[in-house]
C-alpha cells in the first residue's frame, strides 16, 4: 500500500510541475505503472477528487494567487491555464472563487486555496498538543493549546508557515462575532480531533517576514462537502449612517452598511444592506420564504438572532429588488443564514 501512495505523490508532482500544459494521461499512467482509469478511481476513494478536478482545482487557486497577489491579466492568466477564451475561464474562476476574474485585485475579495494533495497512509490517533499557552484576545485571556506549525512554501506563493492554536472555552465570546467569505476546511488543520464550539487562532507566516493572525470558529459550516471552520473577525464594521425606513406601514430606524459589489454575478450589480432596529416581536409571525442569505454574504457585522435586514439588490438592467431577511440562524449547505421574509 505505501508503494502505491509513493506512486500517487510521483503523480501529483508530475501534475504540479504542468499544471499549465494539457494533462498527459499516458505519463501518468506510466508514472504510476497502472491504467489512467485506475489512477483515475484511487484519487476519487482517497482525495475524494478525480484527476480532472484536481487539475481544474489546483489552477483556479493558482490563477486566483496570480491575479489577486501577482498583478497577472485576465487574458494572460486564461491563456495560462490552457483556455482558449476569457469567457470559459471567467465562468470557471466564478464556479471556484464565487466572484468575477476581473474583481479579483480588490481589497475585499478574498481567493480561495485548494491544497496540493499528499498520500500517505495515516496512522490511528490525534496530535496532541505541544504545549499550553495565555493568549488576550479584546482584552480577554484565554488558555491556549498549541498544536505547532504546517509548512506553505511548497504551494503558496505568498506564506511560508502558519502556526495552531486552539482557545479553550472561547466560542460564546465568538459565535456572534462578524463572519467573511474564507473559510478553512479541517484537512487543513493538524491531526486534531476538531468539534463543533471550538475556538482556533492561526498566525500566517508571509514570505516578506510579516505575520498575519486569523481567528476561525468550528460552527458546523461545510464547503465543498468538507467540514470546515469559518473565519471570524474581532471588529465589526459600523453603520455608515442611521435611516428611517417603513415597512408594513410602520416606520423603524436602519443602520445603513453600505452598497457592496456582487457583479460576478450574472443579473446583479450591488447590494445595500440595512438593519431595522428595535423590531421587538413585530416579525415572529411573518411567513418566512424558501430563500436565504448566508452570513458570510453580508458586510463584517456582528448578526445576532432575531436581526431583521433590509437587502435592496440593484440588478444590471437598472431595476431594483428589495427583500427581507431575518436571523434565526437557520443552516444552508452547512452554512448559518438569515431567511427570507415575505413581507
Amino acid at each position: 500500500m505505501e508503494i502505491i501512495t509513493d506512486r500517487l505523490n510521483a503523480v501529483v508532482s508530475f501534475i504540479e510541475d504542468h499544471l499549465t500544459e494539457e494533462t498527459d494521461k499516458e505519463e501518468i499512467s506510466r508514472i504510476a505503472r497502472m491504467p489512467f482509469a485506475d489512477v483515475n478511481r484511487l484519487f476519487l476513494a482517497l482525495a475524494d477528487v478525480s484527476v480532472a478536478e484536481y487539475v481544474r482545482k489546483r489552477r483556479m487557486s493558482l490563477a486566483g494567487v496570480d491575479l489577486k497577489y501577482e498583478g497577472a491579466k485576465v487574458i494572460d492568466t486564461a491563456l495560462k491555464y490552457g483556455y482558449d477564451s476569457p469567457v470559459s475561464f471567467a465562468r470557471a474562476f466564478g464556479d471556484f472563487h464565487s466572484f468575477n476574474p476581473g474583481l479579483a485585485g480588490r481589497e475585499e475579495s478574498v481567493v480561495k486555496n485548494f491544497p496540493k494533495l499528499i498520500f500517505s497512509i495515516q496512522v490511528k490517533g490525534m496530535m496532541k498538543m505541544i504545549r499550553k499557552d495565555r493568549i488576550t484576545v479584546n482584552g480577554k485571556e484565554y488558555e491556549a493549546s498549541y498544536f505547532g506549525e504546517a509548512d506553505m512554501s511548497s504551494w503558496s506563493q505568498v506564506y511560508l508557515k502558519r502556526e495552531f492554536w486552539r482557545l479553550e472555552d472561547a466560542y460564546e465570546d465568538f459565535k456572534n462575532m462578524p463572519m467573511n467569505q474564507q473559510v478553512l476546511p479541517y484537512n487543513n488543520y493538524p491531526a486534531m480531533d476538531i468539534q463543533i464550539g471550538q475556538v482556533f487562532m492561526i498566525d500566517y507566516h508571509r514570505k516578506d517576514r510579516t505575520v498575519e493572525r486569523k481567528y476561525y470558529i468550528a460552527d458546523g459550516s461545510v464547503w465543498e462537502n468538507m467540514p470546515s471552520t469559518c473565519e471570524v473577525t474581532l471588529e465589526p464594521m459600523k453603520p455608515l449612517s442611521v435611516d428611517r425606513v417603513t415597512v408594513g406601514g410602520r416606520e423603524y430606524d436602519a443602520e445603513y452598511y453600505g452598497d457592496w459589489d456582487i457583479s460576478g454575478l450574472p443579473a446583479y450589480r450591488s447590494r445595500e444592506f440595512r438593519r431595522l432596529l428595535n423590531v421587538g416581536t413585530d416579525f415572529d409571525a411573518v411567513k418566512r420564504g424558501d430563500d436565504v442569505l448566508p452570513y458570510n454574504n453580508y458586510p463584517p457585522i456582528s448578526i445576532r438572532d432575531g436581526d431583521v435586514f433590509e437587502v435592496l439588490y440593484h440588478q444590471k438592467d437598472g431595476s431594483i429588488e428589495k427583500t427581507y431577511y431575518i436571523a434565526d440562524n437557520c443552516i444552508w449547505e452547512g452554512m448559518r443564514c438569515s431567511r427570507e421574509l415575505l413581507v
